[in-house]
């Protein structure tokens, strides 16, 4: 048998172990980025899946029903009144009430436009935006157009601001056909817009609220049935944005066919 010098035995080893050691971290380096490549994979996957179900424009400048009696406080005069009819952003505005009946300097308010009645449940709300009070007197004070997003004008009421935060998650869908006796139901009492129906990022007001357990965030399939001896056919998904004692607020997430007022909505 051929026998080699300890010396060159020594070298093929070391460089056999060289070797060695260069190529591990390479393979660990493609395994690493192998992993990366697949978290970054999931991490879309994911995205695509979960997405804003409530904007931010879906609870500042969305409807809803103003139950009871409506406030008091509200736009009485604009900086540029002889102007300009509407306003917008950076406007200044008065307000019936100051320093005596609790308004604080850096106050922000919800600006609404009350419309008619809704179904005997109260008058149709229009939020239009948010104004920060800048400067206070005893029984009126001055504030500032922000983030206006509908016609913001003399006669607009006023409400305390409430900070949300968006709503992630995912389109749950619906059921072509399903049974009519699960979950709590309701109907379609009012639709945004001059059409009396939506699409999907309408929204639309329903006849139940929080007395019937309705909640922001819980979606809900929307219902149709051409005849009493056919299957109730479901049509479309929402999602509820704004809830009051009887009533509630739903943006459209996906439909089938056009969203109308009359139409039954069934939570999940």
């Amino acid at each position: 048998m051929m026998r080699f010098p300890k010396n060159v035995a020594l070298s093929v080893f070391l460089i056999l172990l060289a070797a060695f050691m260069v190529a591990a971290p390479a393979q660990a380096q493609a395994k690493l980025g192998e992993e990366r490549v697949q978290h970054q994979i999931e991490r879309a996957r994911i995205f695509r899946e979960a997405y804003p179900l409530i904007s931010e424009t879906d609870f500042y400048c969305s409807i809803y029903v103003q139950e009871g009696e409506l406030p008091d406080l509200r736009i009485v005069a604009a900086e540029r009144g002889e102007e300009k009819i509407l306003l917008s952003d950076a406007d200044l505005f008065f307000i019936n009430k100051g320093k005596e009946d609790g308004i604080e300097i850096g106050q922000v308010f919800l600006i609404v436009e009350i419309g008619g009645d809704i179904g005997g449940f109260g008058h149709l709300a229009m939020k239009r935006g948010r104004g920060q009070v800048i400067f206070l007197e005893d029984r009126r004070a001055v504030a500032r157009v922000e983030k206006s997003c509908g016609q913001v004008m003399i006669g607009n009421v006023l409400l305390p601001f409430e900070e949300k935060e968006s709503l992630l998650g995912k389109d749950l869908g619906y059921e072509a056909f399903t049974e009519g006796d699960r979950g709590t139901t309701g109907k379609i009492i009012y639709t945004q817009g001059e059409y009396n129906q939506v699409g999907s990022g309408g929204w639309a007001i329903i006849d139940i609220g929080e007395e019937a357990g309705v909640m922001v965030g819980q979606q809900m399939t929307v219902l149709k049935q051409i005849r009493k001896d056919l299957p109730v056919e479901g049509i479309g998904n929402v999602v509820v944005i704004d809830t009051q004692p009887k009533t509630a607020t739903i943006k459209v997430l996906s439909c089938a066919d056009p969203i109308r007022v009359g139409l039954s909505v069934r939570a999940k």
